[in-house]
């Protein structure tokens, strides 16, 4: 158990990867999972009676995307939120080269939240104290946090710039959203040898961006993620870290505010339908999991057909396919399919299907004919009905009824204050 019989003189939470908004395979539900996590961990963080919260990237799972919802998402929590919470974009918060205002600069300015990240003048590197508005350091009173956002590849650049300009002021942490070699093969990843020239002047480095829990050396501390954004990262340690500081630094990784959705995989060797149905009946739960399914077939095989019945005996919450021909063929999308348009339109529906967004396809298609002729100006106009029909959407979604449902929460958003707040922008 964490001993907290002693005098802290700093205490803080470090949470990451929380990827609100995302409906991995195009499911509902699961959108309802990051943002049931985020709640549960916002709330257990505050109980522990914090100084402040710390968030290391990834807040949302979008960079530019934003729909109502998953900005109520956010904003309600933190608005219940007693706390201050210090944030830095990740990968999937910072803008596109050409964009400034990021929707973690939009909850900042609602005084939601702080977002730390240096400016730049000419050559030189601003790590300014934080005004309210922007920043690259926030001074807590028993010590200062230094924030960096993610810069991709230029990240090793960037803290050959950032770091020596650290000035040490108490219990000192340094926040920003990479990944260290040798922990996963991703990309956004450094070596953790550039951190350790400069342990002198941190006490603490917050990382986020690699979903599984590690610590280096009580020093380079990273939680792991708060649900699964892909199937292996299930068996992945998450939580999120209770951190005191009196002269020793002490911490306890958490996790046992939330139980992730379980992810399950299944492999079958597929023959025949009659087969693959009691195969199936073998693996049926209760439960609602996210299942993905891998078959191995010397068989062609109506993947739709295929689809049903795995539902219908597994009853998942949301279900990903995968077949392996073991004759190495490529087996058409659909086999009464005819012409070219019919074949490019299924590709298409088959990609936009895990972002949910199937019921464009024909728009992309369209989209792309347009960019092919050179007709920008139709381009603008088609894309901005395409908008203005999801914006209608989820209007239509958002709930007035306030309700105290443990899962429904999310729902419970003011429609004139959202869109009080949008025109803000």
């Amino acid at each position: 158990m964490f001993n907290t019989s002693y005098k802290y003189t700093v205490r803080f939470v470090h949470i990451a990867d929380i990827h609100l908004g995302y409906r991995q395979y195009g499911c509902e539900e699961r959108a309802k999972d990051f943002a049931q996590a985020f709640k549960k961990a916002i709330e257990f963080a505050e109980s522990k009676n914090p100084n402040f919260i710390l968030i290391a990237g990834d807040l949302f799972h979008k960079k530019s995307e934003m729909d109502p919802m998953t900005l109520a998402q956010a904003t309600i929590v933190l608005e219940k939120c007693r706390v201050p919470v210090i944030a830095v974009e990740g990968n999937h918060d910072s803008t596109y080269y050409r964009e400034k205002f990021t929707w973690i600069d939009y909850l900042a300015s609602q005084d939601l939240l702080i977002n730390l990240k240096p400016r730049f003048r000419e050559s030189k590197i601003l790590l300014e104290e934080w005004n309210g508005r922007n920043g690259a350091k926030y001074d807590f009173g028993d010590g200062i946090i230094y924030g960096m956002k993610y810069y991709g590849s230029l990240t090793e650049n960037i803290l050959d710039l950032y770091l020596p300009n650290v000035r040490k002021d108490g219990f000192t942490i340094f926040m920003s959203h990479f990944g260290i070699e040798g922990y996963m093969n991703i990309y956004g990843c450094i070596s953790s040898e550039r951190l350790y020239k400069f342990k002198e002047k941190l006490d603490y480095v917050a990382l986020g961006h690699i979903h599984k829990k590690y610590v280096e050396k009580d020093f380079i501390f990273n939680p792991g993620s708060l649900e699964s954004c892909d199937v292996r990262e299930f068996f992945y340690e998450k939580g999120i870290f209770i951190v005191d500081y009196d002269g020793e630094l002490r911490y306890q990784h958490e996790k046992g505010f939330y139980t992730p959705r379980t992810f399950r995989i299944i492999e079958i060797d597929f023959t025949n339908y009659s087969d693959f149905k009691e195969k199936l009946k073998k693996f049926d739960t209760n439960e609602k999991e996210v299942i993905h399914l891998k078959i191995k077939t010397k068989e062609n095989i109506d993947r739709d057909k295929v689809e049903k019945i795995a539902r219908e005996i597994l009853n998942p919450l949301a279900l990903r396919l995968e077949v392996d021909y073991e004759r190495g063929i490529v087996q058409a999308l659909d086999l009464t399919i005819s012409n070219k348009l019919s074949i490019e339109k299924n590709v298409v529906k088959a990609l936009l299907k895990g972002f949910g967004y199937e019921d464009i396809s024909e728009e992309i298609i369209r989209l792309k004919e347009l960019f092919v002729l050179g007709n920008t100006k139709a381009v603008d106009s088609l894309i901005e009905d395409i908008l203005s029909e999801k914006v209608e959407e989820a209007k239509k979604v958002i709930k007035k009824e306030q309700t105290e449902d443990e899962w429904k929460w999310w729902e419970i958003y003011d429609q004139r204050s959202s869109l009080r707040k949008h025109k803000k922008l």
